[in-house]
């Protein structure tokens, strides 16, 4: 430090900490103007606190002060500043203005692949810094700035601001691989094995091994093993094959195995063959210090797909699942250069405000990683015990007595150090069940599993998938468990028996329009009652509250099977894939009445703040329907009760009524639920919507029940 610092006279601020006498913010602060200083804003010179500080962060500082001071009269504060004029030029700038290291850290926290980062890297849009004001759960107000790529709203990042210094700065190795990252992994599974003894342990399915393993003999060379007899610990990979060139599916299917190429694999052979992903995977295995893995495409044979049907048995056992969330599909590196991290971050301040990056919850991480957008991954992930996540920018474990994520070494360590804060997706990361959260309540037997089933079917109707004939076959592993549990349940195509009113009850958010494509001809079609029906990602609600109608019953098939003679759990589940149709008896009625006058949707919504409601005052004794074409929603009136609003589930169905091709049935199964349903003619009935807030007398003149046929 030159020799003139010594003798800047300093005074303690806040935290008693010495500073120059002339860091105090004046009275009346500057308002946040372009700076003086006509040169880049990457131009740096030193702060009072003696860091490089950059023009733009010279503009952060000064919105920080200008809105602070505001804040305490209440004056309106200034919403947002430019910081760099690109990514890449926040970048450049972060090697020397420590302060634009923790700007920059925040953006690619938010990143949990590989890809994601590099999309950052390529964004030329300008970097701006919005202020935000938040009220903690105590009720103290606080302040974070969000940073945002101009006109990529997804592209953001959270800065946290305090007037203390008090939490603690991660200096995590760059490197993804590095033997320090799973040093700490290997603690996790050692803490988990020798502490959580009768918990953790005895979610496994059974002691069944898989019919193929790999083998791991050294780190360039695998074989298969076939079933071994005795306790075998491997770990299960879930990882995304992904969206692939037609390179890529080349490269990915060399590694398959197949009828082929099964016999050569029972003895050594190089994983340089394999994809990127796969090979990435087997080294952290390896690090682990287990010799056995279990990977879909290696073990599972796919010529035959001999194996599918075990996959509740396969993730259930392992020690653990890994799951690959820095990658996007399976030709992409796992391990890597870790960017959150080549640049290390350390306290410091801007505008008398301590800046620090808030770490990423484990359910953040679940919402945004890749694997949550594919139908096969989710089994994968709800019925292992044990899981270790792989970001990006660290590791995760997750186990049923709770979670960890890597957090050391740390640097500037103190006594007086509050834990680091993590940051959350939504009000859905609340609400979102752990893990282990299923397994759980299958092994308490306590009954109740339904809202588990409910969320689940919720989470995989918006996920995606490669073969649509894998509909089902991808929730099989759940089901499985799921009947474990419930022994004298029926599985009925993704619904189960013993909730048919509830699972009848589904209702998409929006109507869905079908693909334009031609349907594959090797594609099973789905029964209309059934949530299988609808597209692939396609968001649907399932945890309606209303109690059951004591008239709506389901009328079991004669059961064929020998008496006493009981399934395992994936013949019965592979049995009620193939369900088609099922009888039920309820009460009937016409969806509106004959005198029913139909009236334009906007002559009676009116929109009341961020509410819509809905008026009869011009003829409160007619009885009216109407229809809005494009949220598929029906309304029914009925002169001086209150209004029933279904929704239907497909546009062509919303077309046909709005036509008069069809007329729409109601069908009570619940004391506020009922389906919609169109008599096909033949003795049959197809479902097209559902509405859930149904008064309670909407089937009050209805005396008698009707036997229906449901396709």
């Amino acid at each position: 430090m030159p020799f003139h610092r010594k003798l800047i006279p300093h005074h303690p601020d806040a935290e008693g900490k010495l500073s120059p006498k002339w860091f105090r913010s004046p009275k009346s602060p500057k308002s946040p103007t372009t700076p003086t200083s006509h040169g880049p804003l990457t131009d740096t010179e030193q702060n009072f606190d003696f860091i490089h500080q950059c023009v733009g962060c010279n503009k952060v500082e000064n919105m920080i002060k200008w809105n602070i001071e505001k804040r305490k009269n209440g004056d309106e504060r200034i919403a947002s500043t430019l910081l760099h004029n690109s990514f890449s030029e926040l970048d450049y700038c972060s090697r020397k203005c420590k302060i634009c290291r923790v700007f920059r850290q925040s953006m690619l926290f938010e990143e949990v692949t590989f890809d994601g980062v590099e999309d950052i890297r390529k964004k030329e849009g300008k970097v701006m810094v919005h202020w935000e004001e938040t009220t903690a759960a105590d009720g103290k107000p606080g302040v974070s700035l969000r940073l945002e790529v101009e006109d990529v709203p997804t592209l953001t990042g959270v800065v946290n601001c305090n007037s203390h210094n008090e939490v603690a700065h991660l200096a995590l190795h760059p490197n993804g691989g590095d033997a320090s990252v799973f040093e700490q992994a290997r603690g996790w599974l050692s803490n988990c094995r020798n502490n959580h003894i009768g918990l953790c342990d005895n979610l496994k399915f059974n002691s069944e091994n898989p019919r193929l393993l790999i083998e791991i003999l050294s780190p360039g060379y695998i074989q298969l093993c076939k079933r071994q007899a005795g306790p075998c610990e491997y770990v299960a990979l879930s990882y995304c094959w992904g969206d692939l060139s037609l390179p890529e599916k080349n490269e990915v299917n060399s590694g398959n195995t197949t009828n082929e190429n099964f016999p050569g694999r029972l003895s050594p052979f190089s994983i340089k063959i394999l994809p990127a992903t796969v090979q990435d995977a087997l080294c952290i295995i390896r690090a682990m210090g287990i010799r056995y893995a279990w990977i879909d495409a290696l073990c599972v044979n796919q010529t035959t797909k001999e194996g599918l049907e075990d996959m509740h048995k396969v993730y259930s056992n392992a020690l653990f699942t890994l799951c690959a969330c820095a990658t996007t599909k399976a030709t992409a590196k796992l391990l890597g250069e870790r960017e959150e991290w080549t640049e290390r971050t350390e306290s410091c301040r801007l505008g008398g405000q301590w800046l620090t990056t808030p770490d990423m919850s484990l359910n953040k991480l679940r919402l945004k990683s890749p694997l949550a957008g594919r139908a096969w991954t989710l089994q994968e992930e709800r019925l292992s015990p044990r899981m270790l996540y792989v970001s990006n920018s660290r590791v995760y474990w997750s186990c049923a007595m709770g979670n960890e994520m890597e957090l050391k070494p740390i640097h500037e360590e103190k006594s007086n150090k509050l834990q680091r804060p993590v940051y959350a997706a939504s009000d859905r990361d609340i609400q979102m069940p752990a893990s282990q959260e299923f397994l759980l309540a299958c092994h308490r037997g306590e009954g109740g599993l339904y809202p588990f089933w409910a969320d689940i079917v919720k989470s995989y109707a918006l996920r995606d998938m490669t073969n649509l004939t894998d509909r089902l076959t991808a929730l099989s592993g759940l089901a499985a468990r799921y009947l474990s549990a419930n022994p004298l349940d029926e599985y009925l195509a993704g619904i189960w028996a013993h909730n048919l009113p509830e699972g009848l009850a589904w209702k998409v958010k929006r109507v869905v329009e079908a693909t334009d494509k031609k349907p594959d001809p090797k594609t099973p079609k789905w029964p209309s009652w059934t949530w299988a029906v609808l597209p692939l990602r396609t968001a649907i609600e399932t945890d309606v509250r209303s109690p059951r109608s004591a008239l709506f019953q389901h009328i079991l098939d004669v059961d064929t099977r020998s008496p006493g003679v009981r399934d395992d759990e994936g013949t019965a589940i592979a049995r009620g894939e193939k369900i088609k149709e099922i009888c039920v008896t309820g009460r009937v009625r016409p969806l509106w009445k004959p005198t029913s006058c139909r009236v334009d949707w906007s002559s009676i919504s009116k929109l009341v703040g961020k509410e819509e409601r809905f008026t009869f005052e011009a003829k409160p004794e007619q009885d009216t329907h109407a229809i809005h074409s494009s949220s598929g929603r029906v309304l029914v009136y009925e002169g001086r009760k209150r209004e029933v609003v279904s929704q239907i589930d497909f546009g062509q169905d919303v077309r046909k009524v709005q036509s008069g091709q069809v007329e729409l049935s109601a069908l009570e199964i619940g004391e506020t639920t009922m389906i919609l349903l169109e008599n096909c003619g033949d003795g049959t009935h197809r479902r097209v919507g559902a509405a859930w807030d149904v008064r309670k007398d909407f089937f009050a003149l209805v005396k008698d029940c009707e036997v229906l046929v449901l396709r």
